[in-house]
């Protein structure tokens, strides 16, 4: 049995974080989103309403599950994951596959409780396709009378890398790979100098989160206009703990010292989690910076032994010329 513990000060983050961020690496899921600094981060700058995080502990007092929840005023109170779904790529109860089960039953007891706060649905979005979470929470709204639903609202398509970068190239679609190598014989071929770098803890880390951020606004209008103040403060924040936490890869592709293409992804439980990119197109001609840099990111990450490179959410075109496929993102919505 699981005796379950709210923290409703955002303290919970960092108090708990050693053995919140232990949970999280023995998890189902495991993904950077459920760590504590992400959680922190995204709490401080993006979080609203009621915060109630369920630390579910065995009856050693050892930390078992998590159930990171928030109570959104919105509708007469939405139950939501932290980490918001614009934000967080993927979210879930944070529990080892033998305690998901029990740590479900546990967090949908204690929602049903006199003990929670007044909440008329519940909004958990962003479950991955992998989890037995919404099954579970569907089976045990209806046992209670509720009306529950699943439905899958985004794709992350994911490569599955091999040994080699030339055994990747042979996996995809040989139009896609000749494509590739043209690019990268053309970058490599130039008269104009071009360099990509990942940035470490050598580099002004403020400024590159910065010079990220003016491409990303560069790229599309719906980037520019989602990098609000407040966001703009939460990505600078969240850069610099997942940096701290030697899990960040901020990197750039420059024609002749500017700056044309920038990727940022976590390097994590031994796969790449692509979450941001950005380009200035005007820096660099003909030579298709998007498409060297990330060419480049696979290679050093197959280099590194990683076993899959995850480009998350959204269905563009090109995540599937580099090879990605489909994994299913789903939400639960529950009414009582």
């Amino acid at each position: 049995m699981l005796n379950v513990e709210r923290w409703q000060d955002a303290a919970a983050f960092e108090t708990m974080a050693a053995e919140w961020n232990a949970l999280a690496a023995r998890s189902l899921t495991n993904t950077p989103f459920q760590r504590a600094e992400f959680q922190r981060v995204w709490w401080k700058h993006l979080g609203h309403g009621e915060l109630n995080v369920l630390a579910m502990r065995d009856e050693a007092g050892a930390l078992a599950a998590l159930a990171p929840l928030f109570v959104d005023p919105a509708d007469g109170g939405t139950v939501r994951w932290v980490g918001g779904e614009e934000v967080a790529d993927y979210l879930d109860v944070i529990a080892p596959a033998e305690t998901m089960a029990a740590a479900t039953q546990a967090m949908f007891t204690w929602l049903a409780s006199a003990e929670a706060p007044p909440w008329k649905q519940m909004v958990l979005s962003n479950i991955p396709g992998w989890t037995p979470t919404p099954d579970t929470l569907r089976a045990l709204a209806a046992g209670a009378g509720w009306r529950a639903e699943v439905a899958q609202i985004d794709v992350c398509p994911v490569i599955q890398l091999p040994g080699t970068f030339e055994a990747y190239l042979e996996q995809i679609d040989s139009k896609q790979r000749r494509e590739i190598s043209r690019k990268l014989r053309r970058a490599e071929g130039s008269e104009d100098a071009v360099t990509w770098y990942i940035a470490d803890a050598g580099r002004d880390m403020a400024a590159e989160a910065e010079a990220f951020m003016a491409l990303m606004a560069n790229a599309t209008p719906d980037k520019a206009a989602f990098l609000t103040p407040r966001m703009r403060a939460a990505f600078a924040e969240l850069f610099a703990v997942m940096q701290q936490a030697g899990l960040l890869q901020l990197a750039f592709l420059e024609v002749n010292g500017r700056k044309a293409a920038a990727y940022v992804q976590f390097d994590y439980a031994g796969r790449i989690w692509v979450y941001n990119s950005g380009i200035d197109a005007a820096a660099a001609g003909a030579l298709s910076p998007g498409w060297v840099l990330l060419a480049r990111l696979i290679e050093h990450a197959i280099a590194g032994s990683r076993t899959a490179y995850d480009f998350m959410q959204g269905n563009e075109d090109y995540k599937y010329r580099f090879g990605g496929k489909d994994t299913p993102v789903l939400r639960l919505r529950v009414e009582r």
